[in-house]
């Protein structure tokens, strides 16, 4: 080997050893090397073999203890402090004299960020945060499933939960609820209270403690037991002050006094507002099937949601085995907080697509404008590059300039994206869950800043790194010899400027798709008249109407005394109103074929109402007639709708005269005396079901609605409806109060709400796009100057230049709208049923996009075009 040799391969061993050792020794050592390395040669091979395990040795041994070397302490360079502040004021100084570029960042920094802030917002309040609960990942909701009746919630049967809690083995304990309201009534008067009927153990499957008292007891949630109640905390605050000596106190509820026995804090109010709660009090052994209560359950340490709903169906068998042989019904158990939070997810996915979108096209718009900032001072950096300054130090300079932009910009994006989460909020009203919360925490804080980070430095960083890229004298000799950016830098601004266009477009027809699905939605006819209509519920308490023949003289008052009431034309009770609630029940149909094995009768939505009830809703009469008041016990008689007449005697126009009964071979035959049209019972937009109407004398029930049909506005005759029942009976409060156009509205909010909140990100997207080709066609003007004054010395007229401009630009633009057009067919498809039949390539949404695109566009470009057209040829050829 020779002498050369062994020094390069000596020279790679030392690579191995620390830096430290390298940086002050490493000449010395190979020249020692190569002293020895010739004295080993001089006496053999096996010399030159001891060498090099002798320099392996040494460099392991070094590079083994350099960890554990004590360092010493490191004194504060004052030159590097001068240089940062040096920086910092340069960076101040150089973002001042560029107000408008530096403006321009901040603000799309901030439209970008505060649509995320928004956006996420909503997504941590119904999505991430956890219930106020210990231990809130254990908590599931268990209910009952009905797959052959077309029912994914039934309810659940309480003999079925009793079975349930004796036969479970991997829950820590389960417990039922039913939200309910109560007449409260005290001295100043009565009034509807929201609460809660709750198993005795519900607080302990919560997790939740009282404040001071107790919770129920075992012995307490039984039929007959002695009536007692929980307070909230707000309930306690507003009516008793917060005093501690409420225990034992009365509340009349329903017309019985209850016993106060303890206060929950507010975290208990749940899953709304609930105000107190009072015993469920079910009997396992009643006959009858009461589906309709909710139940949660609190699983075992390990144990799955999945886990947990096998052990429901494992103690279901007893049950199929008893009264349920085909099934039909089964237990199912979801994650609590999945469970209340899925019916917002396809919105909210539409809403995280749309800010991510926007927040995009704010990140183009930086990229823009940075790049065009980068290209115009490459002259700046060449020159600092030749007198000196490090390609390290312009870094720093750079990496300074974009922290106090997006320090800036963030801050103004969280502060604009709380005020207009506030803002939506309260425009929201009551569509905004009243389990779920809202606000800036650390999740919304944190997003904010990694948006932030990821915004500026992944598209303000890259494109100022242009300024000091390259080599100097290629720096020097384009910045002298022309001003005109390079063919790669204008074109990475065109592409940008049509990304910016591509996503703007996708957002514009999603947002243009949505809003004509809301519009065909909102001209769907109802099937009922709901103009001039005002509806309210009333509920008897049984202690002062004990059975239905009382309840039945009440209605009978209510409805005549309505009746002769000035301004009124019409007045019924029903049930179920319109978009208020389902009852549901199963009928035998005459001289129908029987039931194939497996198929069952579907759910038919059963609704006891007056005579005067479909005159005051407006409910039009297809065949037959309505109710009068000789229909009753004796003259069964029932109403049906076209679903009811399609799903059970198909090919049949008019089914008067026909026959149904009760499921059951006891239940007695009823006639049908009319058919109705359809009504959008469930919302305009979800289809009806089969119906049925049945005079209220064969259906009594203690809550009802009030249909009011006014000759003026029916909001105004609130004060006389109140009037009118106290009259009757002055512990009954109206509640549920509104008039049907309100509930169509109310119907219609949420969807409302997320296609303005679309249209609206639209918007800012298109802004944004509008101003990023203004900026970049402004930037490729200016340094064109000279090209264009050559042009005009040469005989190019004003329109020449300002249709050069615009054919460029334009030209970027349309094909941006091309692919977004594209992009947006593909995205539309991915909103599915939110389109309510709307096409994702409507015609008219492309269209009307593609031309207000492109004639903004234009707009956006004219003023940079005429400018360059205005260009004096002798003062910029003297200039240059």
């Amino acid at each position: 080997m020779s002498k050369a040799r062994a020094s390069r391969i000596y020279r790679a061993l030392l690579l191995c050893a620390p830096p430290r050792l390298r940086r002050h020794y490493q000449p010395d050592m190979e020249a020692l090397f190569a002293d020895r390395f010739a004295e080993a040669r001089a006496r053999g091979v096996f010399a030159i073999g001891a060498l090099w395990m002798a320099a392996v040795w040494d460099v392991a041994q070094a590079a083994a203890r350099e960890p554990f070397r004590p360092r010493p302490p490191r004194v504060p360079d004052e030159r590097q402090a001068l240089m940062f502040g040096t920086d910092l004021r340069y960076t101040f100084r150089w973002l001042g004299r560029q107000k408008l570029s530096t403006s321009l960042v901040v603000a799309m920094l901030a439209l970008g960020i505060a649509s995320n802030v928004v956006v996420f917002s909503l997504v941590n309040g119904l999505f991430l945060r956890p219930f106020p609960f210990p231990e809130p990942e254990r908590l599931v909701y268990i209910n009952e499933t009905a797959p052959k009746w077309n029912l994914e919630i039934v309810g659940i049967n309480y003999p079925d939960f009793d079975q349930w809690r004796r036969a479970i083995t991997l829950f820590d304990g389960i417990a039922l609820y039913d939200e309910n309201n109560f007449n409260f009534s005290d001295e100043h008067g009565a009034e509807r209270i929201s609460g809660a009927k709750v198993t005795w153990d519900f607080a302990q499957v919560l997790g939740v403690q009282p404040i001071i008292g107790r919770l129920f007891r075992p012995e307490e949630d039984r039929p007959k037991a002695e009536p007692v109640t929980i307070i909230g905390e707000g309930l306690w605050k507003e009516r008793f002050g917060g005093s501690p000596d409420v225990l034992g106190k009365t509340l009349k509820l329903n017309g019985r006094p209850h016993t106060i026995v303890g206060v929950v804090p507010a975290s208990a109010e749940w899953p709304g507002n609930v105000r107190l709660w009072t015993p469920l009090a079910g009997d396992p052994a009643q006959t009858f099937q009461s589906y309709g209560l909710e139940g949660i359950g609190r699983l075992k340490k390990g144990v799955s949601a999945t886990d947990g709903e096998k052990d429901l169906l494992r103690t279901q068998q007893p049950i199929w085995d008893a009264r349920d042989k085909q099934h039909i019904v089964s237990p199912f158990a979801h994650p609590l907080h999945e469970q209340f939070s899925r019916n917002y997810r396809d919105q909210a996915s539409t809403l995280e697509y749309a800010a991510a979108i926007l927040l995009i096209v704010a990140c183009a718009n930086v990229a823009s404008v940075m790049l065009a900032r980068a290209l115009a001072r490459k002259r700046e950096m060449g020159i600092r590059l030749a007198v000196g300054a490090s390609r390290t130090r312009l870094a720093r300079q750079l990496f300074l300039e974009n922290l106090v932009v997006a320090a800036v910009g963030g801050s103004i994006g969280l502060g604009l994206g709380s005020a207009a989460l506030k803002l939506l909020l309260r425009a929201a009203g009551d569509q905004v869950p009243p389990w779920a919360r809202f606000g800036l925490d650390w999740r919304v804080i944190a997003f904010s800043l990694v948006v932030t980070i990821v915004t500026t430095f992944l598209f303000g960083w890259a494109p100022a790194l242009h300024a000091i890229r390259g080599n100097l004298r290629g720096v020097m000799h384009a910045a002298a010899a022309s001003t005109t950016a390079s063919p790669g830098g204008r074109r990475t601004l065109s592409i940008l400027v049509a990304a910016e266009f591509a996503l703007a477009t996708v957002l514009l027809v999603c947002g243009g798709l949505l809003f004509r699905a809301y519009d065909r939605i909102a001209h769907v006819d109802p099937g009922f008249r709901p103009d001039h209509v005002l509806t309210f519920m009333i509920a008897l308490p049984e202690a002062t109407y004990p059975d239905d023949a009382k309840g039945l003289v009440f209605w009978d008052r209510l409805t005549t005394k309505f009746g002769a009431l000035p301004g009124v034309e019409a007045a019924g009770l029903v049930s179920c109103p319109p978009l208020g609630c389902h009852w549901g029940t199963f009928y035998d149909i005459e001289g129908r074929a029987p039931l194939a094995p497996g198929q069952s009768n579907p759910v038919t939505l059963y609704r006891p109402a007056t005579p005067g009830y479909f005159k005051a809703m407006g409910i039009r009469l297809k065949h037959g007639r309505f109710f009068d008041d000789g229909d009753g016990p004796k003259r069964r008689a029932i109403i049906v709708n076209q679903t009811f007449v399609r799903t059970f005697w198909p090919g049949v126009a008019d089914p008067v005269g026909r026959r149904i009964r009760g499921n059951g071979k006891d239940s007695p035959w009823m006639t049908v005396v009319g058919m109705v049209e359809d009504i959008k019972h469930y919302g305009l937009e979800k289809p009806m079901i089969p119906g049925v109407y049945v005079p209220l004398s064969q259906g009594p029930s203690a809550t009802m609605t009030v249909a009011v049909r006014t000759t003026g506005e029916p909001d105004g005759f609130v004060a006389t409806a109140r009037a009118a029942v106290r009259d009757l009976d002055p512990d009954l409060p109206l509640f549920r109060i509104r008039t049907m156009e309100d509930a169509l509205r109310r119907s219609l909010a949420q969807r409302a709400l997320y296609s303005w909140l679309l249209g609206l990100f639209a918007l800012m997207a298109l802004v944004l796009a509008l101003g990023g080709t203004y900026g970049v066609t402004s930037y490729l003007v200016s340094q064109r100057t000279r090209e264009i004054g050559i042009r005009v010395a040469l005989g190019a007229r004003m329109p020449d230049i300002v249709r050069t401009v615009l054919g460029r630009s334009l030209t970027v633009v349309g094909v941006g709208v091309a692919l977004g057009i594209a992009a947006s067919i593909g995205a539309a498809r991915v909103l599915g049923d939110l389109l309510f039949g709307v096409p994702p390539h409507d015609l008219r949404i492309l269209s009307t996009t593609i031309a207000v695109l492109l004639a903004m566009a234009a707009l956006a470009n004219l003023l940079p075009a005429r400018r360059a057209a205005r260009v004096d040829p002798m003062r910029t050829l003297r200039t240059e």
